[in-house]
């Protein structure tokens, strides 16, 4: 058997390294890490690699591969030294001010494999959600991107007031606009009971609902070296048991549950005898202490092909009822506000009228909604680095089951005509990397005029904001009555939203963008140096 009492401190320095880096990279509003290196850091990351490989294949997204031959020499050394949410739970475990004392818990196999079999046919019938929710790496980001990161924004707001007491100013302010508090509070609520779970059983959200540790135990399995208990030296004093974070050595029957292990390699150190260690697990042996972990195979495979069946049916079932509803609450909507944008009598007061948006907007290099939401997975990466914070979690822009996944909100900010940084970050391929001047004629949706919002129309006062900030000037001023008047071109809108944005009317806009199912090609602007049009001479209030 081979001693490795080092490996320990290897780990524990691999993944504290790992997991700082990770934790900067989505809280960071100083785009100090580039997107190749993201790339290259996330590139282990095993949904969001093998989601990109689905949609995009090359080299760049085989980091699944990679963690399944890591597997399959070792075990789960993923879910010890990379894994986010594995780290953060050794993080919040090891912040007791007692020290945890573990002890072994049979295994919840029904719990998670169940768990690995909806996922699976969830996404298979076109949905992510339930992947979203548990997936350990998109868990951590929203972890860092919804909670963690306004408090480091305060935190460096309130280091500029101070430093500026002192005339320094190598800090600047930055903006924090929200996010939805509903969003928030699924965010705050899931964290809450993975924290409570780990500071109170250590691992046990690895080894009973996460999807990537149920989809690797399996794999574990037929490891090539496993840990293994040598009964010769062991004195069943119990401390490896003690020390076991997944709760996965029976120090009484001497074996340790290789599935389960997270390769802390705490069982390593703390036996004073030697007798834990790797040992290759295909020679010749007479007795093997793994073989106990499943006492009867037949069982287990028929326990997984009806727990397939039924979550093949279970998944079929929820998918079709949020394709009924998103689609019968989508028509509803759109009917009613077409009657209320015709209707512009005198007594209409200005953004008043609800808009008619038929389609939410994805970002740009998204394709389309459905190519979108069948490969992100919710991490909020996008939402980090977005500059304007336009990108925004959904509530229920794609209804229910795709709550959390991002969209382009309006009264937030606006896509910038420069930039390409959401895809270019992307660790999944649902927002691939556009050239700029490609993504400068992305047309993601397009723009809507609604008279009856409009404060020109309704008081009668002079205005065009939507069309000072729109890119393309696919919004321009005309005359009417007097004043001038927004008028829209849909040919050259990319649906950036600045008009949008801009637009001062509340709580509905006078010009808003309806989004583009499948993103489309927008026609090159008009030449503008055909002489000044009427309104530039004139002066706006802002």
């Amino acid at each position: 058997m081979l001693k490795t009492v080092s490996l320990r401190w290897v780990r524990r320095i691999v993944a504290l390294t790992y997991f700082i880096v990770f934790a900067f990279a989505f809280i960071d509003f100083s785009n100090t890490l580039s997107p190749g290196f993201i790339n290259w850091f996330l590139y282990p990351q095993f949904t969001p690699s093998l989601l990109k490989f689905i949609k995009v294949g090359g080299i760049v997204a085989t980091g699944f591969v990679a963690v399944i031959l890591l597997t399959l020499l070792f075990g789960r050394v993923y879910c010890s030294a990379i894994c986010p949410l594995g780290i953060f739970q050794d993080i919040v475990a090891r912040i007791r001010l007692k020290r945890v004392r573990y002890k072994f818990l049979k295994p919840w196999n029904i719990i998670r494999y169940t768990t690995l079999a909806l996922v699976v046919i969830l996404a298979l019938a076109g949905s992510l959600f339930l992947l979203n929710m548990l997936d350990p790496y998109s868990f951590t980001g929203r972890i860092f991107s919804d909670l963690v990161r306004p408090i480091y924004y305060g935190a460096n707001n309130l280091l500029v007031r101070f430093l500026g007491t002192f005339n320094s100013y190598a800090l600047h302010h930055v903006e924090y606009r929200g996010m939805p508090w509903q969003g928030l509070l699924v965010t705050a609520s899931l964290t809450l009971i993975l924290v409570v779970a780990a500071w109170r059983w250590g691992r046990i959200n690895c080894n009973s609902f996460c999807p990537v540790g149920a989809l690797l135990s399996l794999l574990s399995r037929f490891s090539i070296f496993k840990l293994a208990i040598d009964e010769n030296a062991c004195t069943a004093c119990g401390r490896c048991s003690r020390e076991c974070k997944a709760s996965c050595i029976d120090i009484k029957s001497r074996s340790l549950d290789f599935s389960r292990c997270v390769a802390c390699y705490n069982c390593i150190d703390s036996c004073k005898e030697g007798g834990i260690g790797y040992k290759y697990a295909y020679a010749k042996k007479t007795v093997d202490p793994i073989q106990q972990v499943d006492s009867s195979r037949r069982g287990f495979i028929a326990t997984f092909t009806g727990m397939m069946v039924g979550a093949t049916l279970l998944g079929k079932s929820l998918t079709a009822l949020a394709q009924g509803k998103g689609k019968g609450g989508g028509r509803g909507r759109g009917r009613g506000n077409q009657a209320d944008s015709n209707d512009v009598s005198q007594e209409s007061t200005a953004g008043h009228r609800p808009n008619s948006r038929l389609a939410p907007v994805t970002p740009p290099g998204s394709y389309s909604q459905k190519d979108f939401l069948n490969a992100c997975t919710a991490c909020h990466l996008c939402v980090t680095v977005c500059p304007t914070h336009v990108i925004q979690p959904s509530i229920k822009e794609y209804g229910f089951f795709g709550l959390l996944q991002p969209h382009m909100d309006y009264h937030s900010g606006f896509c910038n005509f420069e930039c390409t940084l959401c895809g270019d970050v992307c660790p999944t391929g649902a927002i691939r990397p556009l050239e700029l001047e490609t993504k400068k004629r992305a047309q993601i949706g397009k723009v809507k005029f609604h008279l009856g919002n409009c404060i020109v129309r309704v008081d009668r006062t002079d205005c065009g904001a939507c069309s000072e900030h729109c890119p393309t000037k696919a919004v321009y001023m005309v005359p009417w009555q007097g004043l001038l008047l927004p008028e829209v071109n849909e040919d050259i809108c990319i649906g950036c939203g600045a008009c949008e944005y801009a637009c001062p009317t509340t709580p509905y806009k006078a010009i808003y963008v309806n989004g583009n199912v499948e993103h489309q090609v927008a026609d090159l602007p008009e030449d503008m140096d055909d002489g000044p049009r009427e309104w530039d001479a004139d002066d706006f209030p802002f």
